[in-house]
């Protein structure tokens, strides 16, 4: 016969195999009550399938699957986003990059029309943090755009922004090919703003780093050191401004290693531009910001 266990002894257990907090979190969210709940209530029993569901769960991440993937959450900047194995989990990191453009769109002049796009945009939390964070603006000066080649991706990032009640027109390709085949958009005079947290690690790094594997590999990892992606989009950055004139800012995250040979890449496909390194917290390389046509 079943003895119903409480929350404490299924805790105790799963403490031996894995961090005490994954699996206060793990079983809050099978019983989709907070973490305060099983403090408070220590000897609260649960049912045979909850027990069930929740030491499958305990097992998957002893397996190293990451907790974000297990919960389907993940909060960044400050809000829960949707999350599962076809988009990269978002880091505090790419907080920074939000930052940098809030503050730019808050300094908006009321007649200056403005173009936001995210390229490579996974679960959409770049450009939704952005554009809730400016909610209390009303910007009505401003376009979003999203791009990713991944349908599965995108379907996640829809699904965020429908939560967060955020105006996105997500659109599938190859980084800007989709903004690039909009003739009609492009020939207004709007400024660009283009954020993008491309894969840049190398292969080697993504070996060596046990915590990512189980994280879509094809979001994370890029040829030529880590900067394939980065020097096809300076291309395609390089190929409309041929075409069309439009003040353009671009915010790109790299790893700390990456400052001298993505400033080279930025000079070498687009001379007499403005190259800024910004840190992050951890006084690291992490965004690097360059305009032109201003």
């Amino acid at each position: 016969m079943f003895n119903s266990p409480t929350t404490r002894q299924l805790l105790k257990k799963a403490s031996k195999k894995i961090d005490l907090l994954d699996a206060e979190l793990l079983l809050a969210h099978v019983l989709g009550k907070s973490r305060e709940f099983l403090v408070a209530y220590p000897e609260y029993k649960v049912s045979k399938f909850v027990s069930w569901q929740v030491n499958k769960l305990f097992k998957k991440r002893k397996r190293g699957i990451p907790l974000a993937y297990l919960t389907d959450h993940k909060e960044f900047y400050g809000l829960d986003f949707l999350v599962n194995k076809h988009v990269l989990i978002p880091r505090p990191d790419t907080e920074i990059m939000v930052d940098l453009v809030v503050n730019r769109l808050r300094t908006t002049d009321d007649g200056e029309q403005i173009i936001l796009i995210d390229v490579g945009t996974g679960s959409g939390c770049i450009p939704i943090s952005i554009l809730k964070d400016l909610q209390t603006y009303k910007l009505t000066n401003l376009q979003t755009f999203a791009t990713d080649i991944s349908r599965q991706a995108l379907k996640v990032a829809r699904k965020n922004a429908y939560k967060h009640n955020a105006d996105i027109n997500f659109l599938q390709g190859n980084l800007l090919e989709p903004i690039l085949k909009n003739h009609e958009l492009l020939a207004m005079n709007y400024e660009l703003i283009i954020t993008a947290n491309l894969p840049y690690l190398t292969e080697e790094q993504f070996q060596n780093e046990p915590s990512i594997q189980h994280e879509p590999k094809s979001a994370l990892v890029a040829k030529n050191n880590g900067l394939a992606l980065y020097e096809e989009l300076l291309n395609q950055i390089k190929q409309l401004l041929t075409t069309y004139y439009l003040p353009l800012t671009m915010y790109l995250e790299i790893d700390p290693s990456q400052s001298v040979q993505i400033t080279k890449l930025i000079q070498t496909s687009l001379p007499n531009t403005s190259i800024e390194i910004k840190k992050d917290l951890a006084r690291l390389d992490r965004v690097v910001v360059f305009s032109l046509g201003e």
